[in-house]
């Protein structure tokens, strides 16, 4: 199960698959991560996420997880905001919610 977006945007393709020769038999797609979850816990099929995607419903044993490769798969993720926006509380919020998870802040 992947987002519905380029197959070279895709992590899992670029770094993974692809280079160990490996083509799917079959890709389904789904926009929003809540569907993507609901189908993999229901057995229609597998995705690759992050791991704080995952970790409540690892933590619920509602799904369990395998790291891809000997030492699992990471990537970089940025946010930017605006100077001005900074301050604003959904935007603290936000960021608060991001530090809570183990992310590091730059």
């Amino acid at each position: 199960m992947t987002y519905p977006v380029e197959r070279r945007r895709l992590d899992v393709f670029t770094r993974f698959l692809q280079p160990a020769g490996v083509e799917p038999a079959a890709v389904r797609q789904a926009e929003l991560t809540a569907v993507i979850l609901q189908l993999v816990a229901g057995r229609r099929g597998v995705a690759v996420l992050p791991d704080w995607v995952v970790r409540e419903p690892v933590r619920q044993r509602r799904l369990s997880v395998r790291a891809l490769g000997a030492h699992g798969m990471f990537g970089t993720l940025y946010a930017a905001v605006r100077r001005n926006d900074r301050p604003l509380a959904w935007v603290e919020a936000f960021l608060g919610l991001v530090a809570g998870a183990g992310v590091d802040l730059v």
